[in-house]
């Protein structure tokens, strides 16, 4: 994928930061068509990896002077990227058209720190201040472009892989086990936690200030999630609407080949039915999965309806296998081998289109409550809200099973650490209630740590836009009282007011038409469908599932063709050598999941994401290898 990287060494000699600089943009560099660049101007050497797609202006960018130098991954969207030409020009800036890179280095020369709040759009940045010899490295308010830091002494290093940092051979190649059991729980880390101790992700919304040897990461946006009654339901869908329509508008202002990565559910079959028409002739759409999927099935059906051209790739189980080993190393661990069915089809999205819209992020995740509860909403203080989510979503490895299948030292070491730690991270979140709290948690953290290495793994080939992450139709969504967003109601509303036709279509939240999907309905058919699916996957598949939700069936897979991939890693003597794991209960689990008893799917998918990542980042391993399993 693109990105930006660089190293700030006063002590290192020119030709060795060179060196360093070109070990970390070769490592990022996962095609040989991307466009990379570095440039050493010690104490720093920083550059930047692209795809040449969006801001393929050679950086950095400087102001006139050359004391601010801004290297950047991503961009910011046309209708600001105008304004701030206007502004910063009306107040004597000289512009030579060199990208948003280049605005962005007269942006910080008048506003300094300040210049990222405003910004509306998907980046990463880097910027270099030659008067103070500070550097600043900051995302966007969704982290959706990644940066990872690590400091020591008076040396500072970024990158958006993990692995770029790691070409410094000084930096300790070291299990952080909070972070492991963090993702063990979570699917993802909590706050600047990575699988490498000493390697820190940057959250979405903050910036680095590295400056005097010192390193503060400082937040310089904070989401308000209130429930604001001053708007009635109508008047909040009005709104939303129109919102929706003007952010999709923001975006979709070049003439590139586009295409929209379309599910079987509401927020990717929104934003596909608001398309204007004139753009539908050369839109492209994607479903991918088994094809009896409802993903498949159900986004067939809304391609039809908006008549865009159409694609389908069928996933089948031996995708996983090739593909697995190069997706934990691109994610850098940090994602599970069960999501990374991306990299099946990306290669011929981008026979297509330049640039795919996403259906995700923090405008579709509120807008959808998809985190509420009724009992979250009726939590009366911040301890219950906690317990009630940690009771949904702490639920990957629950804490009765990791006491179980963790080594004994491992589990004493780490014991109650993942719920503490996201306790004390709800306290710090601003909202009026303590289910707000919770969905500010969950902008800030879980939702950048989460759903971002899919739209990273697209980046691989394509570039990637987002409009549910719009600043001004996000900020809406966030206060909309949440009673009306719970179920996805309010989501659902939008979406018959927008296009009636589309909500006659099924989606893979019930597999009925969202027109019918009240929450009394949603909860019978629900029910209904996992007793059927366990049926299916204690009869190995000899009861049909049916109509399946699941992009891909791992519970039976892994009792099948995946069976023997699956046994031949996590059974293998270095995984049940390395000490983290107890031996006899991690068999005892694959027997009871082969044996129809159990579903262990998803800890396997986390067991074989951490195999994996040892033997790519911690044993040295190629990325491609005969190696067994």
């Amino acid at each position: 994928m693109a990105g930006i990287f660089g190293i700030y060494d006063p002590e290192m000699a020119r030709e060795h930061l060179i060196d360093l600089a070109l070990r970390m943009q070769s490592v990022i560099t996962h095609q040989s068509w991307y466009q990379g660049r570095t440039v050493a101007q010690p104490p720093l050497a920083a550059g930047r990896v692209g795809l040449g797609i969006v801001n393929p202006q050679p950086q950095p960018a400087s102001n006139e002077d050359e004391t601010v130098l801004v290297w950047m991954d991503g961009e910011i969207y046309d209708f600001q990227r105008q304004e701030l030409s206007r502004r910063l020009q009306a107040a004597g800036h000289r512009l030579e058209g060199k990208g948003d890179a280049e605005l962005l280095a007269h942006l910080y020369e008048d506003e300094g720190e300040d210049c990222f709040y405003n910004l509306d759009g998907t980046f990463a940045v880097a910027i270099f201040d030659n008067h103070l010899n500070k550097l600043l490295i900051g995302v966007d308010r969704d982290a959706s472009r990644q940066l990872y830091f690590y400091t020591c002494d008076n040396r500072f290093l970024f990158a958006s892989e993990v692995k770029a940092i790691l070409q410094d051979h000084r930096v300790p190649r070291r299990l952080d086990e909070q972070g492991l059991v963090e993702f063990f729980t979570f699917r993802h880390p909590l706050g600047e936690r990575t699988l490498i101790r000493d390697v820190r992700f940057l959250p979405a919304g903050c910036l680095v200030v590295f400056c005097n040897g010192q390193a503060q990461v400082r937040r310089y946006w904070e989401p308000v999630v209130v429930d604001d009654f001053s708007r009635s339901r109508e008047e909040y869908l009005a709104e939303l609407e129109a919102g929706l329509r003007w952010a999709l508008e923001r975006q979709l202002y070049d003439d590139r080949p586009i295409g929209e990565m379309l599910s079987g559910g509401l927020d990717s079959r929104l934003l596909a039915g608001m398309i204007p028409p004139q753009r539908m002739e050369h839109f492209h759409t994607f479903s991918r999965g088994p094809l009896e999927c409802w993903d498949v099935r159900f986004g067939t059906l809304v391609a039809r309806a908006i008549g865009s051209q159409h694609h389908i790739f069928e996933l089948k189980p031996d995708f996983l296998p090739p593909l697995a080993r190069q997706g934990v190393w691109l994610t850098d661990g940090l994602m599970t081998v069960m999501d990374i069915y991306e990299l099946s089809s990306i290669e011929l999205v981008k026979s297509c289109v330049d640039v795919v819209f996403l259906g995700l992020g923090r405008g579709c995740g509120i807008l959808g409550g998809v985190e509420l509860s009724k009992r979250l909403l009726e939590a009366r203080n911040l301890d219950e809200a906690a317990q009630e989510f940690f009771a949904r979503q702490g639920t990957y490895i629950p804490q009765d099973m990791q006491a179980r299948l963790l080594s004994g030292q491992l589990y004493k070491n780490t014991q109650g650490a993942a719920f503490e730690t996201f306790r004390q991270m709800l306290e710090s979140c601003q909202a009026d209630t303590p289910a707000g709290q919770v969905e500010v948690f969950c902008i800030q953290c879980r939702w950048p740590r989460s759903a971002n290495y899919g739209p990273f793994l697209a980046r691989t080939q394509v570039e990637t836009r987002h409009p549910y992450n719009d600043n001004d139709f996000s900020d809406l969504a966030c206060r909309v009282p949440a009673r009306w967003r719970l179920k996805r109601q309010m989501e659902i509303a939008l979406l018959k007011r927008v296009r009636p036709d589309l909500a006659r279509i099924p989606y893979d939240y019930t597999g009925l038409p969202a027109s019918v999907s009240t929450p009394t309905v949603m909860f019978i058919q629900r029910g209904l469908y996992y007793m059927r699916r366990r049926a299916s996957y204690l009869t190995r598949g000899w009861i049909p599932a049916g109509t399946e939700r699941e992009r891909a069936n791992y519970p039976v897979w892994f009792r099948t063709s995946l069976r023997k991939w699956l046994e031949g890693i996590l059974l293998d003597r270095r995984t049940l050598g390395r000490g983290y794991l107890n031996e006899a209960f991690l068999r005892q689990m694959i027997r009871d999941h082969m044996n129809g008893r159990r579903d262990y799917s998803i800890q396997f998918g986390l067991l074989l994401t951490f195999e994996l990542w040892n033997r790519l980042f911690i044993d040295g391993e190629p990325v491609t290898t005969d190696a067994p399993g």
